[in-house]
């Protein structure tokens, strides 16, 4: 299926055709000929050969010198990196994070969703946390607690062409592969107001993600918690859920946002 590229709100052509170059390796998920990319972007050989080059110079795109094929370059992760350093929300939810991971043996995390992915920068490791935790990661909307929260902001005409432009890989075998079982899980979470997920993406591991609001009330990001079954059962489910409520409506009030709590916290 062909990636359409023509738009009006890009009218540079080169520049969107940069964009729907490193639209396509990422939405793929695998190395791509310049042939491959050719053709799926309806555009001469030529002329992604000679935009591969130039992405390639800074870095955007890694072209195999042996096989020829491309791949989303680690330049992209230096921006990604900057890009998520300079917000202000970052600057508001950081601290807080590490607060609370300096007292416990989870992780916690800030998550967004950037399209259709959802992109967590993780609080920094402390003595009693895993500290092989990435810092920065992108996990799938279907299968992740932030990815279930951030649904919720979503009609369903939307949120289930996503799913079908995402995929619904099964990353376990508890992860939820058919979009309507998942919209329906979407649903419970906006009721009751946080996400949870627990074995899903990574078998022993759970998590549980409340959201962060603008001052408009839109939910722009999630704070979550993770780790093992042993460090969060069944139980400790319910005081997580309101220390990052807490945390989120903290967030949420330095926004601007005036609106009730998501859930009924007590002091």
């Amino acid at each position: 299926m062909s990636i359409t590229i023509m738009t009006e709100d890009f009218p540079i052509k080169s520049v969107r055709k940069a964009m729907a170059i490193l639209d396509a390796l990422s939405e793929v998920r695998r190395p791509l000929r310049v042939s491959d990319l050719a053709m799926r972007l309806e555009m001469s050989t030529s002329a992604v050969s000679r935009l591969i080059a130039t992405l390639a110079s800074g870095g955007l795109v890694h072209q195999d010198p042996e096989t020829g094929r491309c791949y989303l370059g680690l330049g992209l992760t230096a921006l990604g990196a900057d890009a998520l350093d300079r917000r202000e929300i970052d600057r508001l939810t950081m601290p807080i994070l590490d607060e609370m991971a300096s007292r416990s043996k989870l992780y916690f995390s800030l998550s967004r969703l950037e399209r259709g992915r959802i992109i967590v920068m993780r609080s920094r490791a402390t003595a009693s946390s895993h500290r092989d935790v990435s810092l920065f990661a992108v996990v799938p909307v279907h299968a992740s607690a932030p990815g279930k929260m951030l649904a919720t902001e979503i009609d369903e005409d939307a949120l289930l062409a996503l799913l079908q432009r995402q995929g619904m890989d099964p990353f376990t075998a508890n992860t939820i592969t058919e979009p309507n079982a998942y919209v329906t899980e979407v649903a419970a979470t906006r009721n009751r107001g946080f996400a949870t997920e627990t074995e899903e993406l990574a078998y022993n591991m759970r998590h549980v993600a409340t959201g962060i609001r603008s001052q408009n009330g839109r939910l722009v990001a999630t704070v979550s918690a993770g780790g093992t079954l042993e460090h969060l059962p069944n139980e400790e489910i319910e005081p997580l859920v309101h220390t990052l409520s807490r945390a989120a409506l903290r967030v949420s009030r330095e926004l601007g946002y005036q609106g009730a709590p998501q859930l009924a916290l007590a002091n």
